[in-house]
């Protein structure tokens, strides 16, 4: 029996030596970066030596990309003065980079997380540094990629912990006799629940109103709207305004419920001052969008008026390109609150302001007849 048993116990160990300690094999000396900045060198792990560009495999063995603050990096010049991007790229001295893509200049400075997109100021999870691959001795600008990505509007991704970035696909303008290209974005959903209070949850609550906007909308020729969701699922908060530039929608709007204290109540619309002015199109704008969402909400919730708050880093209001907001109907933690917004939500008030709303926005400013 006791053989038996010190027979069990080394082939346990022999499985986990051999390979189903997956995680272990991050901390291999082949999947780690050693990086000299600053005459101090530092090792940096889940080193990967290629990278796809619009699909095709590009070897970067001497400079490879690597995880630093929790996102990847990787060379600038070897990603992204590639011509299959279409990056205009320059390097003043070491000490600031600039990145153009299409309309849009991103300004980086080395060391500093606080990089500048059409003048307008970002802050960064990691700094962009000029610094040295110890092993191959390279010196190089090493980037956050998604950040860099995001600014600039390429598409980004990670699969099995390798990079791929790509240009987006071309999408023709809407001429003005064309339907006006809606994005709607019922918060939370799937694994995220979102707020929770008083026996609800945040994600149901939007999707029904979303839903019951729907029907408005399906019914009006002059719209073609796109969904981020229509049943319990979690498209990622990238996912969701990727999907509203990818269409090149001409309006964006999540539906949100609110939670803080239980005493706390009233209808609040979240946009971002800051993407007020490169967003426009045509007379259409974030403030003014928020600003008619906010008043046809608080019409039909009867709740208090808290006004516009300027939100420029949501991620679906700071990186969408056209006039966006996100409403806040109510409290999801206030017993009163709730008990009004089910009852608007259960006889479609809430969904019909909805689109009357934004039809109500869009004829005002001319979009529509």
């Amino acid at each position: 029996m006791k053989s038996f048993r010190k027979m069990v116990g080394m082939l346990l160990i022999v499985l986990l030596v051999g390979g189903l300690c997956v995680p272990q094999v991050e901390a291999d000396a082949a999947s780690t970066v050693k990086i000299v900045y600053k005459n101090k060198t530092r090792k940096y792990q889940r080193k990967r030596t290629s990278i796809y560009i619009n699909g095709k495999k590009k070897s970067i063995k001497t400079v490879p990309t690597f995880m630093k603050d929790g996102c990847y990096v990787g060379p600038a010049s070897t990603i992204f003065k590639s011509s299959a991007l279409g990056v205009t790229y320059t390097d003043n001295a070491h000490k600031k980079l600039t990145l153009k893509y299409n309309d849009h200049e991103l300004v980086m400075i080395n060391g500093n997380v606080r990089a500048y997109l059409d003048g307008k100021e970002q802050v960064w999870d990691t700094a962009p540094i000029y610094a040295k691959y110890k092993s191959s001795g390279k010196k190089r600008w090493i980037v956050p990629l998604k950040d860099v990505c995001l600014a600039l509007g390429l598409n980004y991704r990670v699969t099995d912990w390798t990079v791929r970035i790509s240009t987006p696909a071309p999408v023709a303008a809407p001429s003005s006799s064309s339907k006006v290209v809606l994005v709607l974005d019922a918060g939370h959903g799937g694994s995220d629940s979102g707020a929770k209070g008083n026996g609800n949850l945040e994600k149901t609550m939007t999707l029904k109103i979303v839903m019951g906007a729907k029907k408005y909308f399906d019914k009006d020729s002059r719209f073609k709207v796109y969904y981020t969701r229509t049943g319990d699922t979690y498209p990622t908060l990238d996912e969701r305004y990727q999907l509203a530039n990818k269409v090149n929608a001409d309006v964006f709007i999540s539906v949100h419920i609110n939670s803080y204290k239980s005493t706390s109540t009233g209808t609040e619309t979240l946009y971002s001052n800051d993407r007020n002015s490169v967003t426009k199109k045509g007379k259409l704008n974030s403030k003014d969008l928020a600003t008619y969402m906010q008043k046809g909400t608080v019409a039909v919730t009867g709740l208090e008026d808290r006004g516009l708050v300027n939100r420029p880093n949501l991620r679906v209001l700071k990186y969408t390109k056209m006039p966006a907001c996100l409403i806040e109907y109510g409290f999801i933690s206030n017993r009163s609150d709730c008990i009004k917004m089910n009852t608007g939500i259960r006889n479609n008030t809430y969904g019909k302001a909805l689109y009357d709303t934004l039809v109500k926005y869009l004829r005002a400013k001319g979009r529509i007849s």
